[in-house]
């Protein structure tokens, strides 16, 4: 298969995930069969029909789809590239969305970093929908870039025009620096892993601009500003499972659901899909499970979206000493003492710092570390 056609399979998953959509809710607005969704995004489909990635493209609220590409295949630079259509229920985020405005004014390159389905591609989305008209140059979304190496980012982000993109790594990569210098240009990249992914892609004399999102905070990379993206507040977590589930639930069940939720945008995303999807439970029922801090993670499960999973995944990636840090979290609750690791969860939103360099987890955190301590 061509590599720019795996490269449209790798990235639908990203895409869907980052417009809030399971594979269930792609499918009724694309036409396109959950298991052929399901079998793209496993890659046991690898030759799609180009209507087929057409259709899902329309639906991820894609511009330019073409060719039946997930992102245009055209070579200028100017305009939105591959971004996914901004979340319909996205709900307050007002002073994350003014720093990001002020930020991405005056630095290269910035830092949005947080909990396990935090929301922080959705919130990069909405400020690069939002702040587009100040790029001249375009904006343009790649992700996830999961492991790929800063010459692989590169040439999926030059112009397939320009030579560059075929040459070596250093050429590929001396070729964006130009671009980022020459162009006022918005990069938004997704769930970036490690500093060498990054750092050779930023020039300091850059007219462009990264947009960051992460598991984890760059701790290497000196030209940018870093923001924890923190869980709604409960006022804004109640106001968005309303939208979700579109008033179907009474007051007092969806602002006790939002609260069993924590106010993560992923756990009320799979809370709204539950109710909807299985009109036989009742709101209570929900709520009853997500009170039980064994049941509540089994209970935030919907399709292929899963606050477990999302949790594991990170999970894995943290430092040793943080994950010992998450295994104590499984005694009883209250505020934790500052033992070593404890500081590394709290720069990455899994606790936050109270008096007395005490640390409180989240409380789906705290459900997370019985299983990652296998009790």
């Amino acid at each position: 298969m061509r590599e720019d056609t795996q490269e449209q399979l790798h990235r639908l998953r990203s895409l869907r995930m980052a417009a809030g959509l399971t594979i269930d809710e792609l499918a009724v607005r694309s036409g396109v069969s959950p298991r052929t969704i399901g079998g793209i995004e496993r890659h046991r489909i690898r030759r799609p029909h180009r209507g087929t990635l057409r259709a899902l493209g329309a639906a991820l609220g894609l511009d330019g789809v073409d060719a039946g590409q997930l992102r245009p295949a055209g070579g200028q630079v100017a305009g939105v590239t591959g971004l996914p259509g901004v979340t319909t229920h996205f709900t307050g985020r007002h002073d994350d969305l003014t720093w990001l405005a002020t930020r991405l004014e005056h630095r290269h390159a910035v830092q949005l970093i947080g909990l396990p389905g935090a929301g922080k591609t959705a919130l990069a989305v909405q400020a690069a929908t939002d702040l587009a008209g100040r790029f001249p140059d375009g904006v343009r979304f790649l992700g996830p870039v999961a492991d790929a190496t800063a010459a692989t980012i590169a040439r999926r982000l030059l112009p397939p025009s320009d030579a560059s993109s075929h040459g070596p790594d250093r050429v590929a990569i001396g070729a964006y620096r130009d671009l980022l210098r020459s162009r006022r240009i918005l990069v938004v990249l997704d769930d970036v892993r490690d500093d060498h992914q990054v750092g050779p892609l930023l020039p300091p004399d850059a007219l462009g601009v990264t947009l960051i999102t992460g598991r984890h905070p760059l701790t290497g990379l000196a030209v940018t500003d870093r923001r924890l993206v923190p869980p709604l507040p409960a006022a804004d977590a109640r106001a968005a499972l309303d939208t979700m589930v579109d008033g179907t639930a009474p007051a007092p069940a969806v602002a006790a659901l939002a609260a069993g939720c924590g106010g993560l945008p992923l756990a009320l995303r799979v809370a709204a899909n539950r109710l909807l999807t299985r009109p036989q439970w009742s709101a209570q029922w929900l709520v009853d499970r997500l009170a039980r801090p064994e049941r509540v993670l089994d209970a935030l499960v919907a399709g292929d979206l899963s606050v477990r999973d999302a949790f594991e995944r990170t999970y894995a990636g943290l430092p040793v000493q943080a994950r010992r840090a998450v295994r104590l979290l499984t005694g009883p609750a209250g505020p934790l003492p500052a033992e070593a690791g404890f500081l590394d969860l709290a720069e990455r939103g899994w606790v936050t710092t109270g008096r007395g360099h005490r640390y409180e987890p989240h409380p789906l955190v705290r459900a997370f570390a019985r299983v990652a301590a296998g009790t």
